[in-house]
């Protein structure tokens, strides 16, 4: 099957695809790309930032070479980013010549930006932002959960996300100030969202087998280029497993316990990422259990209405 963007006209977002860290994404991404002479648009925070490509499971040089891919690692490690920034970056990729595009990831603040575009908001203030996280380490979230809540009506996951309920409580704050923002327009209004669905127990098995793959592939010594690099205020170090492994580059055996609160953290992040696609995304979900050829098949099948 060959890309449907033929001719000189604007390359298109033609569908996006999300599901927990640990689903497949990646590999399925891959085969649908190859198959429709697609290429990716990577849709992960993580990923986007060089010098993290282990431990955000970012696709490798076989991989990038075998289906072009935008997006990953354009981002030096302490670089600011939001999603209004990434629908920037989206947008000067679409204006390039070139094959449709998958848009795939685990930020799926990124896909629904590119579906629904975004309000007007007040861009990010790093001053407000480094004040808000210290209030944050010295009185708690419940502190600016309640700030928040006088502001405005909180979003669903901001009490159990610290960053989500600071750059809420920022938004609010500098909204009552009078900052305004610009709207950005939604990149690829009214593409079909699909989502790999794994069972609990499977996608905790491939959590666990993936986190030996990152450790035995040198995901310490990643870490520790960083930790040289680059102060713990980074932003970097907000990736799943990056601070906690941080923690432990001094001692020669990894500790059991360092592992199993990685292993905690991945698995409670890939339960938040589930529940924003089933809530906020309402994808068409495809089972990512049976094998290889299997999931293809039903995700294929599933694409056949877009032209």
């Amino acid at each position: 099957m060959e890309s449907a963007n033929l001719g000189n006209r604007r390359r298109r977002i033609v569908a996006l695809l999300g599901g927990a860290t640990g689903s497949g994404k990646t590999r399925l991404a891959l085969e649908i790309a190859q198959a429709k002479g697609w290429e990716i648009l990577s849709a992960d925070s993580g990923q986007s930032r060089a010098g993290l490509a282990i431990g955000t499971a970012a696709p490798g040089p076989t991989d990038l070479e075998r289906v072009p891919h935008h997006l990953v690692g354009d981002l030096t490690p302490d670089a600011e980013d939001s999603v209004a920034l990434y629908l920037d970056r989206a947008e000067r990729v679409m204006s390039l010549p070139g094959p449709d595009l998958l848009a795939v990831g685990g930020t799926n603040q990124f896909l629904q930006a590119l579906r629904d575009g975004l309000p007007a908001v007040p861009a990010p203030d790093p001053v407000l932002r480094k004040e808000l996280s210290e209030r944050l380490g010295t009185r708690g979230k419940d502190s600016l959960w309640n700030e928040l809540a006088a502001l405005e009506t909180p979003p669903p996951d901001a009490k159990t996300n610290p960053v989500r309920l600071i750059r809420a409580l920022e938004k609010a704050i500098l909204a009552r100030r009078g900052v305004k923002g610009r709207s950005r327009p939604a990149l690829a209004p009214g593409a079909s969202v699909f989502a790999l669905a794994v069972n609990r127990s499977e996608l905790h098995s491939r959590l666990e087998a993936r986190l030996a793959r990152m450790l035995e592939s040198g995901w310490r010594e990643e870490v520790r280029a960083l930790a040289q690099r680059f102060p713990d205020t980074a932003p970097c170090w907000k990736c799943i497993g990056y601070r906690t492994l941080r923690g432990a580059l001094d001692v020669p055996d990894l500790p059991i316990g360092t592992i199993r609160s990685i292993l905690e953290e991945t698995r409670q992040y890939a339960k938040r990422q589930e529940t924003w696609l089933r809530n906020r995304l309402d994808p068409r979900w495809v089972r990512a259990d049976g094998g290889p050829e299997a999931v293809l098949g039903e995700f294929a099948a599933s694409l056949e209405t877009i032209p």
